[in-house]
């Protein structure tokens, strides 16, 4: 799985992604979603002036799941 979202979002917890992403199937897929959300949002950011309801929606969405991530990574001890 690509996680070049997850890492450029957290940069210091690179090695503790990987690890998680190999040993959490739950991790794994909430970062899947993370990338392809953000993947989308680079998208449709570049054609939409000003924002969609859909892109503000979407970044709070995707704000969600970077909480969602670092409760994880410390959970983990991270």
């Amino acid at each position: 799985m690509k996680a070049e979202h997850v890492f450029r979002k957290f940069p210091n917890h690179i090695e503790a992604i990987r690890i998680l992403l190999q040993e959490d199937a739950s991790f794994r897929e909430m970062c899947a979603d993370y990338e392809e959300i953000c993947t989308w949002l680079d998208t449709h950011d570049r054609s939409e002036s000003p924002p969609s309801k859909e892109g503000i929606l979407t970044r709070e969405l995707i704000q969600e799941l970077e909480a969602e991530i670092t409760k994880v990574l410390r959970s983990a001890g991270y």
